[in-house]
Formats: C-alpha cells, sequence, structure tokens
C-alpha cells in the first residue's frame, strides 16, 4: 500500500549541517495550536525520540517546564515506518490498522480524533536500532475541524524546512436557484519573510462551468507572516436533481515560494437526489459536537440502520463511529411526527421520547431534546427502507445544543438561500424550499455583519419566511445606506426551520 500526496508540505531544501528543531505552524481556529506559529530549538529545552517498528513518538519540554509537546506517527501496522508519504492518517492509538497513524498534542491540549497526513523525508537508524536522524512535515486536523495545525520536526537531519503552498479539497452545497459560495483554501504551509503570489484558475471535471459553477481566475497574495488565503467560487443552482458532481482548483505562475499541492478537487453535493446522510451544527460550549459544524454522508463511510418497534437507530462509521437513536413514547412504531421534551435513550421514562446522538468517544449521562420524524417507511417485514430527521439535543442541562438533522435514502426538504443581487439601493437574498411542501412551512432570516456594518452601510433586517403550500420560492429585500462607495460585504443566514432542514444557511451580498 502507498500512501501519496508529493510534496505537499515545507521540505526538500538541503541544510548545510544537521538540526534538530520542532517548528508548529496553527491556523486560526485550530484547537492544538491555538493559531500560533512557534519553533522550538535545543536551547529552548529537551527533545527525545523513541521508536517501534511502526510508529515513532517525539517528546519536548521547555527548560522552564512550562510547555510539553507530544507527537505520534505511525505507518500502518503491516509496514515499517520509514522514508515515504502517509496519507488519510487517523488517530495514532486508535488508527485502523490499514491506515497509518498521527497524533500532536501539548501545552494541556489534545484531540479525541484527528486526521492528516504526513512526510518523512529523511530516516536513519543507530546499530542498536534507536532514531539516529529523523525528518516528519506534517499537517493535523482535530475534531475534523478545517483548520491545519502544520509541522515540521527534525532531528539531526540537514533536510531543510522550507514554506510550500498548497490548495485544499473540500466539499461546498448546490443551491435551488441564484448562486451560492464555495470557499477553497489555500496555505502556506510556513510564514514567509517575503510576498508570496500565486494564480489559481477552475477547471472542469464531471461538473461544467456556466452550469454548475462559474469559471473563476484570479492571483493570490500573501503577506509575510501570512499563512492562510480563501477564494470563492460562485456555485450555481437549480431544481434539477443533477447528481454531486466535482471540478478542480489548480495553481500556477508561483512567486516567492514553490508549489507543493497544485490541484484540489471540489465537490458539488446536489440535495435534490435521494441521499444518505447526517449533518451537525455544534454550538460553542456543546460537548458531543465540540462547537463544529459536520457532514458526513456515504462517501465518508458506512451507515448502518437498526429498528425495532419504536426505535429507529443509524450506527455510521466514518472514522469516529456515530451513533443516532430516535424513539417513540408508545410501543407503536415510529412513524412521521413531532417529539418533544425527548430525554436519553435508553433511559427515558414511560411515555417520554428518547434521543441520543453520539460519537467521537463523546457521549451524553442526561440529556433534553426534541426531534422530528419527517419520513419513515418500512418493508413487510418492519426493516426500515428509509428515514429522515431532524433533532435538536441538549447535553447536561447545558444551554448550548448540538442541531442537526439525519437522513436514510431519502430526498432532503430543505430551506437554502442564495447570493444576494443588487438591485439599485437594495441587496435581493432568494430563499427556497425544495421540494415543495403540502401545509406551510417557515424559517428564519436575518443579515450579519461582514466587512459592512449595519446602521452604516444597509439596513439590519430579520423576519420569518413563510412558504404557503406549493410554494418554493420567495425574496427578502435589504436596503443598502452606502451603495457605490468601496466594496463591502454582509450576509442573510437562516435558522430555526419548521419542517424542513437548513441547507444552504448563509448567502452573501458584496456591493
Amino acid at each position: 500500500m502507498t500512501f501519496s500526496f508529493v510534496s505537499l508540505f515545507c521540505t526538500f531544501a538541503s541544510g548545510a549541517t544537521p538540526q534538530t528543531f520542532l517548528t508548529l505552524n496553527s491556523q486560526a481556529g485550530d484547537y492544538i495550536g491555538q493559531g500560533i506559529t512557534q519553533t522550538f530549538t535545543p536551547t529552548d529545552g529537551t527533545f527525545s525520540v523513541s521508536n517501534s517498528t511502526d510508529t515513532v513518538s517525539i517528546f519536548f519540554n521547555t527548560s522552564s517546564y512550562s510547555q510539553f509537546w507530544y507527537l505520534d506517527f505511525g505507518s500502518p501496522s503491516t509496514l515499517k515506518l520509514g522514508w515515504g508519504e502517509y496519507d488519510g492518517a487517523q488517530r495514532t492509538a486508535f488508527r485502523s490498522p490499514t491506515r497509518p497513524g498521527i497524533d500532536v498534542s501539548g501545552d494541556g491540549r489534545g484531540c479525541n480524533t484527528d486526521s492528516g497526513r504526513f512526510f518523512v523525508s529523511d530516516f536513519g537508524l543507530n546499530t542498536d536500532g534507536t532514531i539516529a536522524r529523523l525528518a516528519i512535515d506534517f499537517e493535523q486536523h482535530c475534531e475534523g475541524a478545517t483548520p491545519a495545525l502544520y509541522g515540521s520536526f527534525r532531528y539531526n537531519s540537514s533536510v531543510a524546512a522550507v514554506p510550500r503552498l498548497t490548495v485544499a479539497s473540500n466539499y461546498t452545497l448546490k443551491g435551488n436557484t441564484g448562486t451560492s459560495d464555495a470557499f477553497v483554501t489555500l496555505s502556506l504551509c510556513l510564514p514567509s519573510t517575503i510576498i508570496v503570489q500565486v494564480s489559481y484558475a477552475t477547471a472542469d471535471g464531471t461538473a461544467v462551468q456556466g452550469t454548475d459553477y462559474v469559471n473563476t481566475t484570479g492571483t493570490v497574495t500573501f503577506q509575510p507572516g501570512i499563512t492562510s488565503q480563501t477564494i470563492t467560487i460562485p456555485i450555481i443552482g437549480d431544481f434539477l436533481a443533477r447528481r454531486n458532481k466535482t471540478f478542480k482548483v489548480k495553481l500556477s505562475a508561483a512567486s516567492g515560494a514553490p508549489i507543493g499541492a497544485a490541484n484540489a478537487s471540489i465537490l458539488i453535493r446536489d440535495p435534490n437526489v435521494a441521499l444518505t446522510a447526517l449533518a451537525m451544527s455544534s454550538q460553542a460550549g456543546d460537548y458531543i459536537g465540540q462547537g463544529l459544524q459536520y457532514l458526513i454522508t456515504l462517501s465518508d463511510g458506512t451507515f448502518t440502520p437498526v429498528n425495532s418497534a419504536n426505535i429507529v437507530e443509524l450506527d455510521i462509521n466514518n472514522g469516529d463511529y456515530w451513533t443516532t437513536d430516535f424513539a417513540g413514547p408508545t410501543t407503536a412504531r415510529l412513524a412521521p411526527g413531532d417529539y418533544d421534551d425527548a430525554q436519553r435513550y435508553p433511559f427515558q421514562p414511560v411515555g417520554t421520547p428518547g434521543l441520543s446522538v453520539y460519537g467521537a468517544g463523546r457521549g451524553c449521562n442526561t440529556l433534553t431534546g426534541n426531534f422530528d420524524v419527517l419520513r419513515a417507511s418500512y418493508n413487510t417485514s418492519n426493516v426500515l427502507q428509509s428515514f429522515s430527521a431532524n433533532f435538536e439535543q441538549h447535553c447536561e442541562g447545558a444551554v448550548p445544543g448540538l442541531f442537526g438533522w439525519l437522513r436514510y435514502k431519502t430526498t432532503l426538504q430543505q430551506f437554502s438561500v442564495t447570493d444576494a443581487v443588487i438591485s439599485g439601493s437594495s441587496a435581493v437574498f432568494t430563499v427556497t424550499l425544495s421540494p415543495s411542501n403540502a401545509t406551510s412551512l417557515s424559517v428564519n432570516f436575518a443579515t450579519a455583519d461582514g466587512t459592512a456594518v449595519a446602521g452604516t452601510d444597509y439596513v439590519s433586517t430579520s423576519q420569518t419566511v413563510t412558504f404557503a403550500p406549493g410554494i418554493t420560492e420567495q425574496t427578502v429585500t435589504v436596503p443598502l445606506l452606502n451603495p457605490g462607495a468601496n466594496s463591502k460585504t454582509f450576509y442573510g443566514e437562516l435558522s430555526a426551520p419548521t419542517g424542513a432542514a437548513v441547507w444552504i444557511g448563509r448567502g452573501s451580498s458584496t456591493f
């Protein structure tokens, strides 16, 4: 088995003399590194390195013992760790036998789950089997978050660390009309002391420009010290079921730093086709979701349904092992409807709905919440055929909640908001519902500041958008106070849906 992501990291400039150091470059939002870049050398403290056949462990403590850092890297259990590229890594201690391992923790912070990749560009052993020299460059994502911790470790190695440009693959969501935004991150694995520039351009895959997305080109500039930039690509929406498609973003013509990863694949997920997925939005302070956003689909893992009597359970194995349990208040088979005042399944009192969403090693001792079953179908043997539910869960009586939706072989009934169209002195957002419904449904809309500020650049606007039976589109008009000045951006956001899920919850307005 090979693991390939050629030259993604900060490698391959030969140093004059062997060096020992640890550099950590943490992007904003990364929990482990706290958005800080720092470098440690032997003058700052003590390094120790230990190894086994398939794992190397690194420990560093500062001379004052104010910081401790631990790094573990492992090969799949069937391979010896050595020179090479290791992609698809999981947390080392809990990795699958066929996957490499990564676990970087320190300063009192660690990940319950992590993912990433690393590259070993120098590896040598002493006669007694201990590490003589080592060069590892890595990328780690904690709890499934997008912000990365990049790093370089050298131990008696002459392979120097130099900044390299990368573009990250990602997914985006297709709306029902107008356009929505795909966000693509360009990164430098280490800060540069000079200005770095790189050109980018989109290219067709199964997605076609003009039909699925807007062809986009440009140049990104990294000022000294900046390691991350985001570009925006408009995604074209419609009510048609076009299936999931991909296009590419390609880097070229770099100055100031070489390109490590020149291509990224962007997946457009279409809500108008039957899907199996779990989406979760965790508020800050929620224990289960850790304040993060999740979208898990069949491309990420397996969904196994289990149902009996009044219970529907979905076991989701994407490496983090999520489980969703929904139970009705009686022994009758779980059917569409609203289930309020739920408590933790299977410990809920008789006559009370049961709910439990847990995974990634985290679960509630007690919980409160509610869920709406939108669809539940069974065959003649009472085996679940399709299921659709929205839920809200609060762990241990906390106010912060975990909100989400589960779909199993069903079309998602969803609200989306487009990017605004500027009409004179107004920004017009379109809110859509797909498919239409036989009863009235609603969702809340509210503006939010970006570089444009409410009261100065636009009028703060909030309202409930209601869709009467059969209606699929509504508009919200936001007055602009300073059109024609310097370009500024604000957002229209959806929340508190009734009877359907929020698919695209934010649209932008630039004027």
